[in-house]
């Protein structure tokens, strides 16, 4: 193993602690600590050996994994040899860049030899386009849902029909079985039947285009297997087929997020040699998040860092900082305890940072009953409890009043929150489920999403960076949507360029042009979209196009017509560029189309307008005094994690029956979290992540009586005296939004 203190340059013999106390207050005043740390995150600090932290919500588990970077940054010796840290998401890299990247500390980190990005772009750049480049294979797209619809329309072509039809029999036969085997009053009756009947509305190449491509890609001789790990099952005449699809699609250079680990397990396989390259490169590695790595990824990060699969070369120092009980991206089976790499591992020492400096007491109190792995010490809340809040509540509403659950709940926080600057305060809407239902709610099963709470909800409104779409326009108004939020024009051009590169290809095969020698080609794999655009067209054109893209996303107007066919023509006269197709007509391509915002509503007030785009935010006015209106964003509870809110709203949701519903036992404190397994424990996890999100203030809203299947789920006076045993208050909804107390 490696011995990190070597690669520093600060003295090693101070009571073993290879920091002082001077170094401590100095990382302290940079990221403008007035409290300084607490002796649980001191010890985490100051340790640099394998080790597995487990940190509480709000107990600065970022801050202390960047102030240990910073430290590290400040002694590190090595110009060869860096820090790795990788994640899920960029969270950490962006901390650093918020709060280091003006000193030289902070600067160093975000410059090789360092790595500082999440667990995806670490293997593509280091292990996956090795592998390519060797095999003279480019990336150019790198996207899940991009990757199917070329799939998908990859079969439309003539070799593979007979694999397509194959297909659709099989989603047929599927729906026909369930008409056989259920009754007629289910569920799964109904949507089969519904679905059948849709189907024979299409045409034919309607219904070939709708085929479900949930193919995962398991080795490099393009086998693929589904989403969850299970066989296509097809007849063998029909597997050669299917993987000249697959493999027509990698020529393009279009892949899966899960391809890249395919590929990175190829380089591990056909060069030995990878595993000392990476060690000796990082001899340090931190991972964040770790409890949302899934167990292939886990996997693979052991055998390339930890594993005796090279024995000449020592293992890399790993520390890995998380929450278990923050576990929500469940895209595979977790890791069993007894695996090659469980997180936390009992075969290494472990560290808990148990205090939140986020909220109380009162909501440490509360969310620890949802707690599904306890942690070795106890969770403590240390906000300050004399600043408001505290008076947590349980709204319980009924099919008529579902729609005055979030005003409700709005008029009760600015109550609450009174020695809060409203304007400041954030103020959120979750749920477990947010995708819209085909079906109409009925009086039976009338909380089931977001949407049945506030009618303009759009499910689709992600907000992520890496979201691809099917429209040009759409890049654009994510674009705008994405510099509102950082206030950085980088990502908003960035993502534009994405649009654009997506817009070469889907050209390039509507018009069967050679994209082979053109500027396009040399360009198609670079990471950084806008830079490699600068560098093959003209500047005066690249100019023109930076200018109306940047007015394009300061314009505090909606998009319109007129700005968007300005835009255009700037857009076109570069595609030609890219493309060598200088008589290229892209006028009647349907991705440059320009399509109404669906996501107004018909609202008239236009800076009303402009907060709904790719927004999803209700806008409430008060009814008393001068505080006019404040916006409430709604969303997943997976949209928040990491966030840090004023006060939260979980909404029933469902899940073959309600979810809250169906958690009653454990929110009454009949049954532990602890002991709670399959979809249960999931939910509590996801629960216990919105729950503890809100520095002031928790509120829940369940239905008073709801149904699953046959049953009915209702909370009687006997649970509302169990709730307030507890500590919550309990509320009743009234229409006009108006909350009688139980």
């Amino acid at each position: 193993m490696n011995n990190v203190l070597s690669l520093l340059s600060c003295c090693s013999n101070r009571d073993n602690k290879p920091f002082s106390n001077d170094d401590i207050r100095w990382v302290e005043a940079l990221l403008g600590l007035k409290n300084g740390f607490d002796e649980f995150q001191l010890e985490v600090l100051q340790n640099l050996d394998n080790l597995d932290v487990e940190a509480c919500p709000g107990s600065g588990k970022t801050t202390v994994l960047v102030a240990k970077l910073a430290l590290l940054s400040r002694y590190w010796i090595p110009k060869e040899q860096g820090i790795c840290v990788i994640s899920l998401t960029n969270a950490a890299r962006e901390e650093i860049q918020e709060r280091l990247g003006e000193t030289e500390e902070g600067q160093k980190l975000l410059r090789p030899p360092h790595f500082i990005g999440t667990i995806h772009s670490f293997f593509s750049e280091f292990l996956a386009k090795p592998y390519l480049n060797s095999n003279s294979m480019s990336i150019v797209s790198i996207d899940d849902d991009f990757c199917r619809s070329r799939r998908r329309k990859t079969l439309q072509k003539k070799p593979y029909i007979g694999l397509t039809d194959h297909l659709l029999k099989m989603q047929v036969k599927k729906r026909t079985d369930v008409i056989e085997t259920c009754k007629p009053h289910t569920t799964k009756f109904v949507e089969a039947q519904q679905w059948l009947i849709q189907l024979k509305a299409k045409s034919l190449q309607e219904q070939r285009l709708g085929i479900p491509i949930h193919w995962r890609m398991i080795d490099t001789k393009f086998n693929v297997e589904t989403d969850y790990g299970k066989s296509l099952d097809l007849p063998k005449n029909l597997v050669s087929i299917q993987k000249k699809v697959v493999k027509e699609v990698v020529e393009e250079g279009i892949f899966a997020f899960s391809d890249i680990f395919v590929y990175s397990k190829a380089l591990m396989e056909t060069s030995p040699e990878i595993y000392r390259l990476v060690r000796t490169r990082f001899p340090l590695l931190f991972i964040d998040e770790a409890q949302d790595t899934s167990s292939s990824q886990a996997r693979l990060i052991h055998e390339l860092f930890i594993s005796q699969k090279n024995e000449s070369c020592a293992e890399t120092v790993r520390q890995r900082f998380g929450d278990v009980n923050q576990t929500i991206y469940n895209f595979e089976p977790p890791m069993g305890v007894d695996d090659v790499d469980p997180y936390p591992s009992k075969n290494l020492s472990k560290l808990t940072i148990p205090v939140s400096h986020r909220f109380d007491e009162s909501i440490a109190k509360i969310v620890s009953t949802f707690a599904t792995n306890p942690p070795d010490i106890a969770m403590r809340g240390m906000r300050d409890e004399s600043l408001g809040g505290r008076k947590h509540c349980i709204l319980i509403f009924t099919e008529k009043t579902k729609e005055d659950v979030i005003p409700s709940f709005a008029e009760y926080a600015i109550k609450e929150l009174r020695d809060q600057d409203i304007s400041e305060s954030k103020i959120r809407v979750c749920s477990h489920i947010h995708k819209e239902k085909d079906a109409a709610s009925t009086k039976d099963d009338f909380a089931r999403t977001i949407r049945d709470y506030y009618a303009p909800y759009i499910a689709s409104n992600m907000t992520k960076e890496y979201q691809q779409h099917n429209f040009f326009i759409d890049y654009l108004r994510h674009a705008r949507f994405l510099v509102r939020e950082t206030k950085e024009f980088k990502i908003g051009i960035e993502k534009i360029a994405e649009g654009l590169f997506k817009g070469c290809i889907i050209a390039s095969e509507n018009n069967s042009i050679s994209l082979v020698r053109s500027p396009f080609s040399k360009i198609k794999s670079y990471t950084h979209k806008n830079r490699a655009i600068s560098r093959v067209v003209d500047i005066g054109l690249f100019s023109a196009y930076s200018i109306k893209a940047i007015s394009i996303l300061t314009n505090e107007t909606e998009l319109d017509e007129s700005n968007w066919k300005s835009f255009l023509s700037d857009v076109f006269k570069l595609i030609r560029v890219l493309m060598s197709s200088r008589d290229l007509d892209l006028s009647e391509e349907e991705y440059f189309s320009f399509r109404n915002s669906d996501e107004v509503y018909g609202l008239t007030n236009e800076k009303q307008r402009l907060q709904t785009e790719k927004g999803n935010i209700y806008r409430h006015h008060f009814k008393t005094g001068n505080l006019g209106f404040i916006d409430i964003k709604l969303g997943t509870i997976h949209s928040v994690k990491g966030q840090t809110h004023t006060a939260s709203l979980m909404l029933e949701s469902t899940n073959r029956g309600p979810i809250l519903g169906q958690l009653k036992n454990y929110i009454l404190g009949l049954e532990e979290a602890k002991m709670a397994s399959g979809n249960k424990k999931a939910w509590l996890n996801t629960l216990y992540v919105g729950m503890t999100r809100p520095t002031h203030l928790i509120c829940l809203a369940i239905p008073e009586t709801h149904k699953k299947g046959s049953k009915s789920l209702s909370w009687s006076e006997d649970d509302v005296k169990k709730l307030k045993a507890i500590g919550w208050q309990v509320a009743r909804v009234n229409e006009g939004a108006k909350l009688i107390f139980l």
